[in-house]
């Protein structure tokens, strides 16, 4: 019925954004203090050594420091949509946990509770949703980052909060099951 992933795509290209601004804030900054008599201490235009120059060498390190936060949160991002997966069919709800220790567990209809919606205002600007589940024994099930997520909270409790059963009438558990014609004769 339904399956999903946390979708991460836009958290990449707004943390690529406000990467750009701190660099650009930042390395801004630098630049204005290096043309004070403490500023040129702290901020050097060149450092030269043994043979080489390097120019603006606190900007270039403060370059590199955001670039590898930014490196880092997407790295984080990108394990935590390959380490869940979510999988909802007509007999319960899949959840799947792991890349090389994979935890796979099933909620059932009968263990279903409530599938509880949780969007901060960050989470709402972008569109985005956690959904815990519950279940009758105290289990608690964390759907992060999904996409379209009132819906799918819907549809989690529209497919487990209502089971489909299957009723046969008594006549036809007891009876035989009919012959083929082959077996007729």
């Amino acid at each position: 019925m339904w399956a999903g992933r946390p979708s991460v795509s836009v958290f990449y290209f707004l943390y690529g954004i406000i990467s750009l601004i701190a660099i650009a804030v930042l390395v801004g900054l630098e630049l204005s203090f290096s043309g004070s008599k403490i500023g040129r201490f702290v901020f050097p235009k060149v450092v030269a050594g043994a043979g080489f120059r390097i120019p603006y060498p606190v900007e270039i390190v403060t370059i590199v420091i955001v670039l590898l936060a930014y490196l880092s949160q997407i790295i984080r991002l990108a394990l935590l949509r390959a380490r869940n997966k979510y999988v909802l069919c007509e007999d319960g709800l899949y959840v799947d946990h792991g890349i090389l220790n994979l935890q796979n567990t099933f909620v059932a209809p009968m263990a279903f509770s409530d599938a509880r919606l949780s969007m901060p205002i960050t989470l709402r600007l972008l569109r985005r949703g956690d959904i815990v589940v519950d279940t009758n024994d105290s289990r608690h099930f964390k759907l992060l980052l999904l996409e379209d997520a009132m819906n799918v909270q819907g549809l989690i409790r529209r497919t487990l909060g209502h089971p489909v059963v299957r009723l046969e009438s008594p006549a036809a558990a007891t009876s035989p099951p009919p012959l083929k014609d082959e077996q007729k004769t």
